[in-house]
């Protein structure tokens, strides 16, 4: 007599994956790649200042900081040695930190009340997020750009009795000071020198919830008075010193480029296959487009594949690109002038760090299969990962579509450069009104 035994059940995890569960207009997507088409080309438009970076991937069970070094050269030798050996020389090291974070953004889906339109209601929903995806790593890259080339210089807001507290506009540039090479707080032992007014002084605190800069010595404060940096960065305008100094019209001229091509050309900065690239939004291109030296320029302009269609061309040593992220302040001595800050960068001025392996956190889970997880390339070596995930409400109808990227964008310190005070010389903003 033959037993019978009743056949256990295998659980499988993988029948849960997200495209047995999803309708099947949403299924045929997911095979044919147009979630990713649609994603990637929301996001590349508005992927532009990444774009330019340098790709410096970080791997894995390194922790969440890294530090990079870069060394300084040996000075000339230019005198004959004396004796019969020579004596040894040494360079200088500076360096700079990048910090792993994680970014993202999700939109829900309800399948139900889309099912009218069930295949242009969630494409809709994936390109808004690869819009958003776009916009917030620009901005990342943008700020931690313009918070280097544009910081070291600023002005007064408040006049004062004479104290060692000065409240200024922005206090970028001014809360670390290199020690052996190696960024420090600023600090009584660690001062950073500066000059305000045009006389030396030195900043020994920060306090930047207050925008407050603890002096050395004690002054008496004017509104409008500038604050330098003894290694800020150059920076371009038509008058004055800091932005307070412009008036409305003050507007962008040819002159104002020719002047920051000039200045990288000095600093030895490498370009970008040939020519450098200024990001200017359509403000600053109105303005240039009224400016004789700018139309005769153009005139002989050679067409640019970069960006696409972003690219006015290429003249004048530079790569013209159209960037709406180009951001703004309020400048003028009544703080009602928009100024504008265009930037010309040459290659190396920015560092991506992308945490590698983001497409492979669930490998060896064995719930792998169960969220769609696509790396979608937008600029060499970084990838954001788009994340669907299946439904998990009790009636399986919402789905939830995500971004995540893990890292950290750079810039690159190069005090020990060309004999120039600055610390940043890959770049040069110019502001104006």
């Amino acid at each position: 007599m033959t037993t019978l035994t009743a056949a256990k059940p295998w659980f499988r995890l993988d029948r849960h994956d997200v495209r047995s569960t999803v309708p099947a207009a949403i299924r045929a997507m997911m095979q044919n790649g147009i979630l990713d088409r649609v994603f990637q080309e929301a996001l590349i438009p508005e992927f532009i200042f990444p774009a330019i970076a340098d790709a410096e991937p970080w791997q894995g069970a390194l922790g969440d900081t890294k530090t990079f070094t870069r060394k300084g050269l040996l000075a000339p030798a230019t005198s004959a040695i004396t004796g019969s050996d020579t004596s040894a020389a040494t360079y200088g090291i500076e360096q700079w930190s990048v910090t792993m974070d994680q970014y993202g953004q999700a939109v829900d889906t309800n399948m139900l009340t889309s099912s009218m339109a069930l295949a242009n209601k969630f494409l809709a929903d994936v390109q808004t997020l690869g819009v958003n995806a776009g916009q917030s790593l620009n901005q990342i890259a943008r700020n931690k750009l313009y918070t280097a080339y544009a910081g070291g210089r600023t002005w007064c807001t408040t006049a004062g009795s004479s104290d060692t507290s000065i409240i200024v506009q922005s206090v970028a540039g001014f809360t670390h000071v290199l020690v052996n090479g190696v960024p420090t707080a600023v600090s009584a032992s660690n001062p950073l020198t500066v000059t305000i007014e045009g006389v030396a002084n030195t900043v020994t605190g920060v306090n930047a919830g207050t925008s407050t800069l603890t002096l050395g010595t004690a002054r008496a404060d004017t509104a409008g008075d500038y604050l330098v940096a003894a290694n800020a960065p150059t920076t371009i305008r038509p008058t004055g010193d800091t932005a307070y100094d412009l008036t409305g019209s003050n507007v962008a001229t040819f002159a104002m480029f020719r002047a920051a091509v000039a200045r990288l050309r000095r600093m030895n900065v490498p370009t970008l296959g040939g020519y450098y690239v200024a990001h200017i939004d359509p403000d600053t291109e109105t303005q240039l487009f009224s400016d004789s030296d700018f139309k005769q320029a153009l005139q002989g302009r050679v067409d640019s594949p970069i960006y696409r269609d972003l690219s006015i061309g290429r003249f004048g040593g530079i790569d013209w690109v159209r960037n709406n992220e180009a951001p703004t302040l309020l400048g003028g001595s009544a703080g009602t002038v928009t100024v504008h800050r265009p930037i010309v960068m040459g290659a190396g001025a920015l560092s991506a760090s992308p945490f590698e392996g983001m497409g492979d956190l669930l490998r060896g889970t064995g719930v792998e299969a169960v969220p769609d997880i696509a790396m979608i390339n937008v600029a060499p070596g970084v990838d954001v990962a788009r994340i669907v995930r299946p439904p998990q409400d009790r009636l399986q109808q919402v789905i939830s579509t995500s971004w995540s990227w893990v890292g950290d964008y750079g810039v690159p310190s190069d005090s020990l450069a060309n004999s120039d005070a600055a610390l940043f010389k890959r770049a040069v903003v110019l502001e104006h009104a």
